[in-house]
């Protein structure tokens, strides 16, 4: 970087600072001009260069002048003076013009052109630019290096962190969970939001998206590695201070290296995922043995030894919804090890998708899926627990949960519906059916305020014991036999049946009577 001060200190052009500003700025250029307000043409960054041939508005307007180019970036004025110049030396009100607006000011003598100024800086631009090139070079070559390392990716990151000085430097998940960094997390992101917030403004633009932000607090950088499709992970720069150029491009050769190890993981990825739906669907067929071996090729224990108790979860939503729920599960076994399969989604005819996930029956990988489902938007349901050999029970009994689950009620477990009994074990629409064609010759016998359907529901619910149906109705003995009756006459069957009491219960349970 040129700033206001290596151009003061060239040697042979004698020039001289009257007012020190940030002599630190930096220089984007040299420019000369005697316009009066040359600030249109002006993008900020520049020092100016001018004689004061209009000395007649000058005078009157030393403060606006000043304030003018303060104002659009310039970061120096250069006044050149000398006998035959319009001035022999810089004006006092010019001076506290530029003193009060914080700008540099400072005299060229009259040998010096202010072309040799210019060309100066373009040399010391030219030089800067080809050691900026040797010295991206070669930190894209120690990149390069670290690249083809034992472990590539962790290689990469320590050599960025070397080369990027007081830097933090990670890869996190698309859950934003870091799983490799350069040293202790920063306590403070030098953004307002979290990691999890940053990385989410991304996720939706894929390998599009990309952020940097600067603050009081530092710089940081998220970029997303891979190469095609939707980015498994992330790169995290941060920074005490703002990117220079040469760091950004060495940043950018960091993504380009990494994202070619992220697309390898993914392929590796994609073979452990076909591996393990097929384990699911053997095991799911009973073929535990055959799962086993197939697990084995992919370095997975067996389930046969490590998972005697299993249950089988059936996951229902959209396309992405169950994409972006398997890949959180399978994040999960990265990450814990657990054995955990998930199956391979297919269609369905409402134009969702489906598929199964086989894992062991214990409270936090029942609870981490859970997790998973209402994260995902999903819908799900929970098998009973069964031994490994029968998970095929359990894959019968999750779908039967799944179908009883709604937009509201977005989770169904086995046990919910067999803690409902029979009625509750039924699909609702033929449940309502059943009780309706039971009850209906009951429903159509009744008449002139008579009520048989409370009579029955006592009846059964003293388990047939007359005299306390009586007395809970508040009836004579005799009135209920005949009220019995006329519910036995409309039936066609005899209420000391058990399978025609046990049928009615159930029915008076589904219909609600």
């Amino acid at each position: 970087m040129i700033t206001v001060a290596h151009v003061l200190g060239l040697p042979g052009l004698g020039l001289e600072a009257v007012v020190e500003g940030d002599t630190g700025a930096a220089v984007s250029w040299v420019a000369t001009s005697e316009l009066a307000d040359p600030t249109p043409y002006l993008e900020g960054g520049e020092i100016v260069l001018f004689t004061g041939i209009d000395s007649a508005v000058r005078r009157r307007s030393w403060p606006d002048y000043a304030r003018r180019l303060a104002g659009r970036g310039v970061v120096a004025l250069g006044m050149g003076v000398g006998e035959h110049l319009s001035y022999t030396g810089v004006p006092d009100p010019l001076a506290q013009a530029c003193r009060e607006a914080g700008l540099t000011l400072f005299r060229v003598p009259e040998r010096t052109p202010f072309l040799g100024i210019i060309r100066a800086v373009a040399d010391m631009r030219a030089a800067q630019e080809r050691t900026d090139l040797e010295a991206m070079l070669s930190m894209q070559r120690a990149l390069t290096r670290a690249a083809v390392g034992a472990d590539g990716p962790a290689l990469v990151l320590r050599s960025l962190a070397s080369q990027l000085e007081g830097s933090w430097v990670a890869v996190c998940t698309a859950d934003a969970e870091v799983v490799r960094q350069s040293g202790p997390p920063v306590a403070v992101l030098p953004s307002d939001r979290t990691l999890g917030e940053l990385v989410g403004r991304l996720r939706s633009a894929r390998l599009r998206g990309s952020l940097s932000e600067s603050g009081p607090r530092g710089s940081i950088a998220i970029h997303p590695l891979g190469v095609q499709g939707t980015p498994q992970s992330y790169l995290v720069v941060v920074l005490p201070r703002p990117f220079e150029r040469l760091e950004v491009a060495v940043i950018t050769t960091a993504v380009a290296l990494l994202s070619l190890h992220a697309e390898r993981a993914v392929e590796q990825a994609l073979f452990r995922r076909r591996i393990r739906a097929g384990a699911l669907s053997l095991l799911l067929s009973g073929d535990v043995r055959s799962a086993d071996a197939l697990l084995a090729v992919a370095g997975t224990g067996s389930w046969s030894a490590t998972a005697r108790r299993v249950r089988v979860v059936r996951l229902r939503g959209g396309a992405d919804q169950l994409q972006e729920g398997i890949r959180r599960i399978e994040a999960y076994v990265d990450r814990t090890s657990r054995p955990v399969l998930a199956g391979t989604p297919t269609a369905e005819a409402s134009g969702e998708e489906s598929a199964a996930v086989l894992l062991e029956d214990l409270p936090d990988q029942l609870a981490e899926l859970r997790g998973v489902v209402e994260l995902s938007g999903l819908r799900a349901g929970i098998g009973g627990a069964a031994d490994v050999h029968d998970a095929r029970t359990s894959a019968r009994e999750a779908l039967e949960a799944l179908e009883r689950t709604s937009a509201r009620h977005r989770i169904g477990a086995w046990e919910d519906a067999v803690a409902g009994g029979i009625a509750g074990l039924l699909p609702p629409g033929t449940g309502r059916i059943y009780a309706q064609e039971l009850l209906r010759p009951v429903r159509e016998r009744e008449d002139g305020g008579e009520r048989l359907l409370p009579v029955l529901r006592t009846f059964l619910t003293h388990n047939g014991n007359r005299r306390q149906t009586a007395a809970e109705l508040g009836i004579h003995r005799n009135t209920l036999l005949q009220r019995l009756q006329s519910i036995e006459q409309a039936l066609g069957r005899s209420l000391e049946d058990p399978q025609v009491r046990a049928e009615l219960w159930i029915a008076l349970q589904l219909a609600g009577t």
